[in-house]
Order: structure tokens, then C-alpha cells, then sequence
């Protein structure tokens, strides 16, 4: 087979899949398939050549059968529709005409394809759990120049990173001098969460700002220890109340049980 008949196979495939696409987006996702298809369909040909097809695990399909995980995990950044999915195949498989015994890749082109399109679409998921996660770490202004910021859940140190620098931001505009850092939501400690925090830690230090952590356990001193990072000089507290009395101190602020600002204050941290 020549390489101008490459285009052939091609032409066939997006044929075969508009044909079964159930829905219009997933028609429209027809020619963004097709150079990875193509080049799944000229791997399988460069592999079988001009005898039979081989036995599946024969070195000769390993090239095709791989890219043909990538033409499932670029169907899932698609976002086509798992029926669609599931068409790439039989596609693939018309797009083989005059190869061999094609039917006979079906099967292994069809579980390679749903297991790269699986794997994508729960990467994309964790993805954005991450991202919502992070966007839902929070910050208040306690006092003036005293800030408070609430970690909940399962943060990815990539998707938190913005809303560090976003933080970072925050405390420079409020000519920041001490912060808490109230970690008790998170999950259980380990050596990604561990650089987080440290992360958070740096931030604040670049600015010379003061951290007040809470939650800080034995678990956490052991995931930093682990992960070699030192948080000797950090200030850690048993609870929020003595954290933010300590906060309040280094911006020669009060906690005054009678004033305005301590009921606020108790009323934020449900004391």
C-alpha cells in the first residue's frame, strides 16, 4: 500500500464514524479524529504488511494498538458522548478495507480505545475536583493586616498553586503581617499536602508575613519529616482561638471577649 492510499483508510474511517456518531458534537469532533486515526491506521498497515493479520501480541500491532489508546484519550478531550466512543473502532476497522482478516482487531482496538477514553475522562474528573477544591480555599481578613486562610478537602498542589499566588496577592494589598493557616479540613497528611504547605509557608515569609498554623499534628511533623521539610521555625497552635490571639498580637491587635471584633471573631470561628 502506498502512502498516497493512507488518505484512502482515513476518508473511510471518518465515513464509518459520522455514520454511528449519535449526536451533533460528536459529528463535529469527526475531523479532529482524523489525523489520529490516520496515523493509528498507518501503523496497523506498516505492521501487517501484506501476509495475514498477526496474533494480537505480536510486536508487529503493539505501534498501532498504542496509538489507538491515544486516539481514545484524545476522544475523551473531546468530550464525545461514550456510544460515539465506542464507534471509533468499527470505524478503524472499515477504514482497514482490503487489510487481511481485519474484523478479528475489533475486539483488541475496541478495548484499547475504551480503556485510553476511561483513563482520560477520570484524569479529566480528578482534574477538575482539584480545581474546584482549590477554588474553594478561602481567605478572610481577620483584622487589619491580619488574615486568616481555610484548607478543606483534597488539594492538588497544581491546581492550588494559582490560589496561592492569588493569596499571595491578597496579603500584599492588605500589607499583611500575620496570617493563620487553619488546616484541620484537609485530608490525611503525605508529602504532596506537606509541600502545600510549605508553599503557603514560603509565600507568606517572602512577605514577612507571621504563620499561625492550627491542626499541625503529629501526622503532619511525621509527612514532614518524611519529605525533608523543615517547619521548626513555623508557629503551630492546639486550636483556632490561640492562633488568632497570637495573629492579633504580632499586628498589636487585641481579642477582646467584650468587643465588636471578638464577637465577630467567634461568631467566624464557631468558638
Amino acid at each position: 500500500m502506498t502512502s498516497g492510499d493512507t488518505e484512502e483508510p482515513a476518508e473511510r474511517f471518518v465515513r464509518s464514524y459520522l455514520a454511528a456518531a449519535p449526536t451533533s458534537a460528536d459529528r463535529d469532533a469527526a475531523e479532529a479524529l482524523r489525523p489520529e486515526a490516520r496515523t493509528v491506521l498507518a501503523a496497523i498497515v506498516e505492521g501487517v504488511g501484506e501476509g495475514p493479520i498477526p496474533e494480537i501480541g505480536d510486536p508487529a500491532l503493539r505501534e498501532g494498538l498504542t496509538l489507538a489508546s491515544l486516539l481514545g484519550r484524545r476522544a475523551a478531550v473531546l468530550d464525545v458522548t461514550p456510544a460515539a466512543a465506542l464507534g471509533i473502532a468499527p470505524a478503524l476497522v472499515d477504514g482497514l478495507y482490503g487489510v487481511g482478516e481485519r474484523s478479528v482487531l475489533l475486539d483488541p482496538l475496541r478495548a484499547t480505545i475504551v480503556d485510553g477514553y476511561v483513563r482520560a475522562r477520570e484524569e479529566r474528573e480528578r482534574d477538575l475536583a482539584a480545581r474546584r477544591a482549590a477554588d474553594a480555599v478561602a481567605w478572610a481578613e481577620l483584622a487589619p493586616r491580619c488574615f486568616a486562610v481555610f484548607l478543606r478537602g483534597e488539594q492538588d498542589a497544581h491546581a492550588l498553586e494559582p490560589r496561592i499566588e492569588a493569596l499571595g496577592r491578597a496579603l500584599l494589598d492588605g500589607d499583611a503581617r500575620a496570617c493563620v493557616v487553619d488546616l484541620r479540613g484537609l485530608r490525611e497528611p503525605d508529602r504532596d499536602r506537606i509541600g502545600q504547605l510549605f508553599a503557603i509557608h514560603a509565600a507568606c515569609s517572602m512577605l514577612g508575613v507571621r504563620t499561625h498554623f492550627v491542626g499541625f499534628g503529629e501526622g503532619w511533623t511525621q509527612a514532614a519529616t518524611e519529605a525533608r521539610v523543615d517547619f521548626s521555625l513555623v508557629e503551630m497552635h492546639p486550636n483556632v482561638g490561640t492562633a488568632v490571639s497570637e495573629a492579633l498580637r504580632h499586628c498589636d491587635l487585641e481579642l477582646r471577649p467584650a468587643s465588636r471584633l471578638g464577637e465577630a471573631m467567634r461568631r467566624l470561628l464557631g468558638r
